[in-house]
């Protein structure tokens, strides 16, 4: 008992050792950013579902590992928590703790399945069972729990796009499958599985290295982004509203005297005031496009009555106006920040207030077509919409020939996040082959091309203006098409191995002759 107490104890430091580190140092982060040590944090994981004394100790050991790891990547999540929401700064820490135990919850989930099924399969199938595990999750996890599929595989090396170029076809779910199947391989003790993993990996992530992508843009349009570097906590306050219109219409008049664009981009609320209603500031910005004869995207709250008029719902709205100051089309915001937009079960628990500034929650925007005008068909994602691999196959399968990232990252500080936050829009831009323009209040503002590369890009907390040309492209992908069926085809790949897992294990061991189908009847 001794020494399986001292094995055990063993066991977990060395997995410890990987994956706090490895995960860690595997994103944007403070320290250093090196793409491979991910595969320490998988290899972490494959040891405990692998040495565990049962599947409930292998989730157990990988939810406190991973949950740590996790919490570690998401320490920035005290800085909106306490320095905009209130929560002194002992509470505030808890929260990236809940996240990130969270986000754990599903990387246990993998080491279960790995240890339960370990003994069922030989390797070939187990490596390809646990990798789909793998990516199911990562693919639920952009729907469980209001979704959150931020930290995922395929992010880590997006500072590498050519590496993680396959992704047009298989999508970063995909990828994190072969990823961790792979890695599952390597782990096994017989040097041919070793070499057979090493090698498909090698294969799938030199992909784009070795078959290099074409720019597809049919055409190219001249865009404006600007960046305002407004300061979150005094940006709602009315006498700082006209400012805040005269700092973008000069920032955007230094832009304007290097080219002409198509098209000029201000970020998620540039304009804090509700700009459908004829005041003052909305009639400046109006003008200062008619006077300038420019085509303007901006982000600004917004507001529907109810048909008594008594109450209304409160928007988080991108509006595409064109050279006359009239409203073309406008974009209301589909997936809201739980807690920072709306509380979820909020009829439930009253006594939950937001944690950002405002006095209402804002209400979910419906599907729609992309914003249009001549050649340009804009697919709008809004702050951290542009996570969601789903959303961005949405906005391209509906005609979208770019997609336009607004945001305000400046609940985030100078942290980590608004660079993690933009390593999620390089996958986008791969999955979907179309450039992303991000344009953000505080950074990070960016050109994201078809292939994954950004090829411009302001510094954090800067007044900025960044002027570059991006193409519009036609078509869709290979995984915009098979989305769905890549996913659902993972997912039932685990299932059914467990219920096989479970029909042999457990059943025929307590009712032989029986099977899982006779159980069920």
């Amino acid at each position: 008992m001794i020494h399986k107490v001292k094995t055990d104890f063993q066991d977990v430091v060395l997995a410890a050792f990987l994956c706090i580190p490895g995960l860690f140092l595997s994103f944007a982060n403070p320290v250093i950013h090196f793409p491979p040590f991910f595969f320490l944090f998988l290899t972490g994981l494959n040891h405990l579902g692998f040495r565990s004394s049962s599947g409930l100790s292998a989730f157990t050991k990988a939810l406190i590992l991973s949950g740590l790891a996790y919490s570690l990547c998401l320490y920035w999540i005290v800085v909106p928590v306490n320095v905009y929401g209130g929560v002194p700064l002992v509470l505030a820490i808890f929260c990236p703790l809940l996240l990130g135990f969270c986000v754990g919850l599903f990387v246990a989930c993998y080491a279960f399945v790995l240890h339960v099924t370990k003994n069922n399969f030989n390797p070939a199938l187990l490596g390809i069972l646990c990798g789909c595990a793998w990516g199911g999750l990562e693919f639920i996890r952009e729907y469980a729990f209001t979704g959150f599929p931020w930290l995922v595989s395929a992010q880590s090396f997006a500072i590498w796009p050519e590496s993680i170029a396959v992704i047009r076809h298989i999508g970063s779910t995909g990828l994190a499958m072969i990823m961790a199947s792979c890695t599952l391989w390597m782990c096994i003790e017989k040097k041919i599985w070793r070499i057979a993993g090493a090698g498909i990996l090698a294969v799938v992530m030199g992909y784009g290295y070795t078959f290099p992508q074409h720019n597809e843009a049919h055409m190219e349009k001249t865009f404006v982004i600007v960046q305002g570097n407004m300061s979150q906590t005094i940006k709602w306050e009315q006498d700082v509203q006209h400012m805040t219109v005269e700092k973008y219409m000069d920032l955007t008049s230094r832009g304007l005297e290097v080219a002409r664009p198509d098209l000029v981009i201000w970020p998620e609320t540039a304009m804090p005031f509700y700009f459908q209603e004829p005041t003052e500031l909305s009639f400046m910005v109006r003008n200062f496009a008619i006077e300038n004869e420019i085509k303007l995207l901006t982000g600004a709250p917004a507001y529907i009555m109810s048909e008594d008029e008594m109450s209304y719902s409160l928007y988080n709205r991108a509006y595409f106006i064109s050279e006359d100051g009239l409203v073309l089309d406008y974009y209301d915001k589909q997936r809201l920040v739980p807690f920072g937009e709306y509380i979820p079960l909020g009829r439930y628990i009253p006594f939950l207030d937001k944690l950002v500034h405002g006095e209402f929650e804002f209400s979910k925007g419906e599907p729609g077509e992309p914003l249009k005008n001549g050649e340009l068909a804009l697919g709008m994602l809004i702050c951290y919409e542009i996570i969601f691999p789903g959303l961005a196959r949405q906005r391209a399968a509906s005609g979208a020939n770019i997609l336009v990232n607004i945001s305000n990252d400046a609940w985030f500080g100078n942290t980590s996040a608004p660079e993690q936050h933009l390593h999620l829009s390089v996958l986008r831009a791969i999955e979907q082959n179309r450039f992303v323009l991000r344009s953000t209040n505080t950074g990070i503002s960016a050109f994201i091309d078809n292939q994954g590369n950004i090829y411009a890009a302001t510094n954090i907390f800067e007044d900025a203006v960044i002027n570059e040309q991006a193409g519009l492209v036609e078509g869709r992908t290979v995984f915009n098409y098979m989305y769905w069926y890549i996913n659902f085809t993972m997912v039932f790949i685990v299932l059914s191995a467990l219920i096989y897992t479970f029909n042999r294990k457990y059943i025929n061991r307590t009712r032989p002759g029986k099977t899982f189908l006779t159980y069920l009847l």
